[in-house]
């Protein structure tokens, strides 16, 4: 049916974007990124923003890691109307500084602009991935970083796990009308049957009150 065939392919997808998100190097911690909740369309920004740093992880054991440190005492604003990434992200506590720090411009605005009124260690992003950083360092949209990728393939499991949610839920009430169906016809076959028994019934007891 329709219905099981739609569940069928949200399965393969969410199977195949399991595999896609658990594959990793034997033993190796599970990268931050993991952690983060990032809105669709904000994976460019978040991953233009950090870069690499986000296959780190939040495991101290791990050579390579982040550390969970106090937020900063002052944080200077960031120009522009860009909005602090740290208010749209939900991330752990050792990204606070990072994300406090990476600024979300306004669609239409010229990052290049603004980029010398940065501050030490502030940023500016775009939904598309562009990047200017205080310290000159700037990326231009439109190349995808790892992290981005990853995340916007984290979002899409979700919305592949929803449909499957869906599509299971269709294919159930499909399977329950269809038995239903079947057990209405069975019914109807069954009062058939016995309206041809009485029907014969009655014309061979009219037959033998005629004789």
């Amino acid at each position: 049916t329709a219905a099981a065939g739609d569940r069928a392919r949200a399965a393969a997808e969410v199977d195949a974007l399991k595999a896609v998100l658990s594959s990793r190097e034997p033993g190796a911690a599970a990268p931050i990124l993991d952690q983060v909740g990032v809105p669709a369309g904000l994976e460019a920004a978040l991953g233009a923003a950090l870069g690499e740093a986000l296959e780190s992880p939040a495991d101290e054991a791990a050579p390579r890691h982040w550390r969970n440190l106090p937020p900063l005492d002052v944080t200077a604003p960031l120009p522009g109307g860009a909005v602090p990434l740290s208010r749209l992200v939900e991330a752990p506590a050792a990204l606070s500084r990072a994300l406090s720090r990476i600024g979300l411009l306004p669609r239409g605005t010229d990052g290049a602009a603004l980029q010398a009124a940065l501050k030490p260690g502030q940023s500016l992003v775009t939904e598309e991935g562009a990047l200017w950083r205080w310290d000159g360092h700037t990326a231009r949209a439109g190349a995808p970083t790892p992290g981005a990728v990853r995340l916007a393939q984290r979002n899409a499991l979700r919305a592949a796990e929803t449909r499957l949610d869906h599509a299971e839920a269709e294919a159930a009430t499909s399977d329950t009308a269809r038995a239903a169906a079947a057990a209405q016809e069975e019914e109807a076959r069954k009062a058939e049957g016995a309206a041809r028994d009485a029907r014969g019934r009655a014309e061979a007891a009219l037959g033998d009150a005629r004789q």
